[in-house]
């Protein structure tokens, strides 16, 4: 069923949005001055009319007409710039009220220098609808840009939705993907008494305690997940005993680049996982970092038998590729190419943010 229609009736005698933007709102969606075509736009509504009627006027008041014109034009300048950053009733209000005094003082005057009342009734009359459409102007402005910052503040809100949205979902796939074979592994050494169980658990343990909270913010320094990658490494390391050796080499400055979480821990998991693991003798798996310009370099290079030549993103690198997107636009990106010697390098390029000390 619809939802009725419901009319505001004090827009009528009070127009204009109710609440205020906030600074924060305005900064985010309303920080932009207007566009040259809206000005072009604006100036041609304004002269062409004030064109036609001063060469349907009578030559004697031409220069009162002018001058009527021209102070209709400052002050619908001055009210629509002071309104463009605040759009919203009270200011709108000011501005009306402003405009109608204005022409007022406008008339007195007009009706005090000029003698003929034919002639102070035609400018009369010119200042009159001026001011009606000068205020109508307002108004349509006041309307157009509240509900293009609302536009895009809904837009934004949007976003942000689907970042988190991404997000849970990654953290949803990333965890029960590693967990049920490390609790299989722990569950069958435990029956079988291997001493192999208690070393597991504890680092499964110490895993889960620095990996679930990553999950908890849209980005985060990547010391944090460092510490997470180590605890997986540990982990599997427990599992694969000598088949598996690794290397973290992260600069300080870089451990303080802002990632979105899950993004190092997907490349060495799947380092691990398609690099190390089908392999008998096992292999190394290493994580480093670099500057590049204004870009922070992450690499996972693992020494196993490389990507395949019809390589296709499993849900894990889709799920890279979709955070790196919505966290970066086109400036976040990854590749993957076959590594020097052998092997499979993942590489994560991502505009370079430090978090505070």
């Amino acid at each position: 069923m619809a939802a009725p229609l419901r009319i505001d009736w004090s827009q009528l005698w009070y127009p204009g949005r109710k609440q205020p933007f906030s600074p924060d709102e305005l900064a985010r969606a309303g920080g932009d001055g207007p566009s040259a075509t809206l000005l072009l736009l604006a100036a041609l509504n304004f002269s062409v009319p004030g064109l036609v009627l001063m060469h349907l006027s009578q030559a004697a008041i031409l220069p009162w007409l002018a001058g009527v014109l021209a102070a209709l034009f400052a002050l619908g300048l001055g009210a629509a710039r002071w309104l463009w950053w605040r759009p919203w009733r009270r200011p709108l209000w000011l501005a009306s009220q402003g405009v109608v005094l204005g022409m007022v003082l406008l008339a007195l005057v007009t009706r005090w220098a000029l003698p003929l009342a034919d002639e102070r009734r035609a400018v009369g009359i010119v200042i009159v609808m001026g001011a009606a459409l000068l205020v109508m102007a307002l108004w349509t402005l006041v309307a157009w840009r509240s509900h293009e910052i609302e536009a895009r503040l809904r837009e934004q809100a949007e976003r942000a939705k689907a970042v988190e949205m991404a997000r849970r979902l990654a953290a949803a796939q990333l965890e029960p993907h590693f967990l049920f074979n490390t609790l299989a592994s722990v569950q069958h050494w435990v029956q079988t008494r291997d001493e192999r169980a208690g070393p597991l658990l504890a680092a499964l343990t110490g895993y889960l305690r620095a990996t679930l909270p990553l999950f908890d913010r849209p980005r985060l320094p990547a010391v944090e997940e460092l510490a997470a990658v180590q605890r997986y490494l540990e982990v599997m390391q427990a599992r694969l005993g000598p088949r598996l050796a690794w290397l973290i080499e992260v600069p300080p400055t870089l451990q303080r680049a802002l990632l979105p979480p899950g993004l190092l821990l997907t490349l060495v998991e799947n380092a691990v996982v398609h690099g190390i693991e089908p392999g008998l003798q096992g292999g190394r798996v290493v994580l480093a970092a670099r500057r590049d310009g204004a870009a922070a370099v992450f690499e996972v290079q693992d020494d196993g038998p490389g990507p395949p030549p019809d390589l296709q993103d499993g849900w894990g690198l889709a799920n890279l590729r979709q955070s790196l997107r919505l966290a970066f636009g086109d400036a976040g990106r990854l590749t993957l190419t076959p590594a020097p010697g052998g092997g499979c390098r993942a590489e994560i390029h991502v505009p370079f943010q430090e978090s505070p000390p």
